[in-house]
């Protein structure tokens, strides 16, 4: 194997090994939606309020999305800050809450699908050295040969998460714009980073920051 051609392959391992690990831990939005009758507002007052069904985990999310709104110059807060809004939640108890917290605007995340895919097999690669060639008919040189191995392969599953994003207009109870996320290959902690660099580029877009 020519210098050239090991060199084509690591490259192409290379980018194998790059092209796998974007495609893990993707969120990408699917669908958005805007109002034709209120134009986007930057916020005063913005309460990030996150729909999921474990507490612990809400308050979590909850908190690294307004930490990450903030370093933008939005003026968020945790829902689960403002009184009220404990427990188990409904409409009427969210909008008395948003108000009484004198809220202009609020960001609410719903859990709308999500779920396992069927298991399947990826192959283990790797490239190995075995040994050691020789090249040229008037200066003979030396260089590494390697080859490419596959192993048994392992078995994998893709997880799918699927999230609703609303701006609400607290002030006139209506949605101002919303967006449905995909997120595959994720645990809960990094739903709040990824969702919420989403959220920032739709509210650049609007002109709302």
């Amino acid at each position: 194997m020519s210098t050239s051609s090991q060199t084509c392959l690591r490259t192409a391992a290379l980018a194998l090994a790059a092209l796998l690990l974007a495609a893990c831990g993707t969120t990408k939005v699917v669908d958005t939606w805007q109002s034709d009758k209120i134009a986007p507002e930057a916020p005063e007052k913005m309460a990030v309020l996150v729909a999921w069904p474990d507490q612990l985990q809400r308050l979590v999310i909850e908190r690294d999305m307004v930490a990450r709104l903030r370093k933008e110059g939005v003026q968020a807060v945790e829902s689960a800050e403002l009184h009220g809004m404990r427990g188990k939640l409904t409409r009427e108890n969210v909008e008395k809450a948003l108000r009484n917290a004198n809220a202009d605007a609020a960001i609410i995340v719903f859990i709308i699908g999500g779920g396992a895919s069927a298991g399947y097999e990826r192959a283990d690669y790797w490239m190995e050295n075995i040994g050691t060639g020789v090249g040229g008919w008037y200066s003979p040189y030396f260089y590494d040969v390697y080859t490419v191995r596959e192993g048994p392969g392992w078995e994998d599953k893709t997880t799918e998460l699927m999230l609703e994003t609303v701006y609400v207009d607290v002030r006139r109870i209506e949605r101002v714009w919303s967006m449905v996320t995909e997120s595959k290959d994720i645990e809960y902690q990094d739903v709040a980073e990824r969702l919420s660099d989403r959220i920032v580029s739709q509210m650049k877009r609007a002109d709302q920051i």
